[in-house]
């Protein structure tokens, strides 16, 4: 934490970045870190490498958000990003490397590839975030608070997951008594699904399948051109999954414009398809994970699929690689 506070005292343009098809945590912790750091007089470029979806971009300060990579910044962020695979066209490995690099996730999975890692195995890198805003001595204020409350409620489902304790409910309060609006918040990531969200779920849960004790659903990309979606609209479907009476685990898989599938994994209670998401080229949490792997779907479904299964029934997953130094992106997918 220190380091990363003098890092940044010390900083004059600093760039932020999240991950490819950001989520709550992810754009929380963008934003959050963006403008506590502007109120410390830093010029910062905040990033994203794909489009924030409506849902998302309701805070003022996303407005700021950019897709471009690195330039001339003298320090780089990146927030709740497990690898560089993860970073998409947002990384430059010549830039990367040529600079300070601040890694800042709550994954267990992180391959620590920054020059400094501020990893802390928390239910959100919003309270990580949190952590070094107030390190830094950044007063609270209604942005920099909405912000990170948006990223500890998209992370923990409104404090439904298991990882939550005291601890959150506490930091929920502190920032609601900066002035983040919990109701408005709520209502905004829960509760205003755009039509192709519905359209493209509908398709899916019509051909959901199941096998030893697994659920799980396909998205096509002629699905998504049906449904006007965009690759954000699948967000959630395999938690939507995952309540499923009587399954331990469930799966989304999404067919990527590139023919690559992307593969969502949510594990049942004592169960930990972490493993099976890192041997896969993926990261995540024992109950939370991800990858993305070659298609076409069905070889992926079979590869995936056999991999979980055999997880779930207490099998040896294949072995977690070593952390490595920064490198070429990886193949990463989405948590």
């Amino acid at each position: 934490m220190d380091r990363a506070r003098q890092r940044l005292l010390a900083a004059r343009h600093v760039y932020i970045v999240c991950h490819i098809t950001p989520d709550g945590d992810a754009i929380g912790s963008l934003l959050g870190m963006g403008t506590a750091l502007q109120k410390l007089g830093k010029t910062c470029t905040l990033a994203c490498p794909d489009p924030l979806s409506a849902k998302l971009a309701f805070l003022p300060s996303a407005r700021q958000v950019i897709s471009d990579p690195p330039t001339d910044q003298d320090t780089i962020v990146t927030v709740d990003v497990s690898d560089i695979g993860r970073l998409g066209s947002a990384y430059v490995a010549e830039t990367f490397r040529s600079r300070p690099v601040i890694n800042i996730d709550h994954h267990v999975t992180n391959t620590r590839f920054g020059s400094i890692n501020l990893i802390r195995p928390l239910p959100s890198t919003a309270e990580v975030v949190l952590g070094l805003v107030r390190r830094l001595g950044v007063p609270l204020d209604t942005d920099i608070a909405s912000a990170l409350l948006m990223g500890l409620i998209t992370d923990t489902r409104c404090f439904r997951t298991g990882n939550v304790t005291t601890r959150q409910l506490r930091t929920a309060i502190a920032l609601m008594n900066a002035g983040a609006p919990l109701a408005d918040l709520t209502e905004h990531l829960f509760n205003c699904e755009p039509l192709s969200t519905v359209r493209l779920w509908g398709q899916a849960l019509a051909a959901v399948q199941t096998r030893d004790g697994v659920i799980w659903a396909e998205i096509s990309q002629e699905m998504m051109r049906r449904s006007a979606a965009t690759p954000s609209d699948a967000d959630g479907l395999s938690s939507f999954l995952a309540s499923t009476a009587g399954m331990d685990g469930a799966l989304v898989f999404r067919e990527q414009e590139d023919g690559r599938i992307e593969v969502s994994m949510r594990a049942g209670p004592g169960h930990d398809l972490s493993g099976v998401a890192v041997a896969l080229g993926g990261g995540g949490h024992a109950r939370a994970a991800g990858c993305t792997v070659d298609g076409p779907m069905n070889r992926a479904r079979v590869r995936v699929l056999d991999a979980v299964v055999n997880a779930l029934r207490g099998e040896a997953a294949p072995g977690r690689p070593e952390a490595g130094a920064l490198g070429p992106p990886g193949q990463a997918g989405g948590a």
